[in-house]
């Protein structure tokens, strides 16, 4: 049985070094797709990701910030707070969030969703909000933004890529 060389924790911490130091979303990028191989070259790493799929967010996920820059997604305070309570209580009951405004919850639950789609056998993830056009906007402006930005090695074969919905036939899995 082979060590792991890497583990997600260290691939997140260099992501985060070489960002503060370049600030440059392409080097990002490239960092991002080595990252990716890694990850797909160690069954450790694969089996990590299969069981908690969000700990690919801050590894490879990206996503467009309020001054529409594509930036890495590093997790802020509250989004980090809320990881810690799935890994604490899990994600048999489902939750409910009292929430303010601009704290990036529908940030991260887009990014949790699309992490299992992406990841996980039969997941079926929807997208709701309070009117049609801004789950709409969730979907396109969010969701398809960080898929988008993913590196091809990390996207499953897609049977659907529309406005509504992503569905990757062998994984069995959509998002509507």
């Amino acid at each position: 049985m082979s060590a792991v060389k890497y583990t997600i924790s260290d691939f997140v911490t260099k992501r985060k070094r070489v960002w503060q130091e370049r600030h440059d979303i392409e080097y990002d990028e490239m960092l991002v797709s080595a990252i990716a191989r890694e990850i797909l070259s160690s069954p450790e790493l694969v089996s990590q990701v299969r069981a908690r799929p969000h700990l690919l967010i801050e590894c490879c996920f990206s996503l467009v910030d309020k001054n529409k820059r594509n930036v890495p997604f590093f997790l802020n305070e509250v989004q980090a707070d809320f990881i810690r309570q799935i890994e604490e209580h899990g994600t048999k009951k489902p939750y409910f969030i009292l929430k303010g405004r601009q704290q990036g919850f529908t940030t991260i639950v887009t990014a949790i969703v699309l992490a299992n789609a992406i990841v996980k056998k039969n997941f079926a993830g929807f997208t709701l909000a309070d009117r049609d056009d801004n789950t709409k906007a969730i979907f396109t402006d969010k969701a398809k933004v960080m898929y988008n930005a993913l590196p091809e090695l990390l996207k499953p074969t897609e049977r659907f890529n529309s406005v509504n919905e992503l569905f990757f036939d062998k994984l069995n899995s959509s998002w509507r």
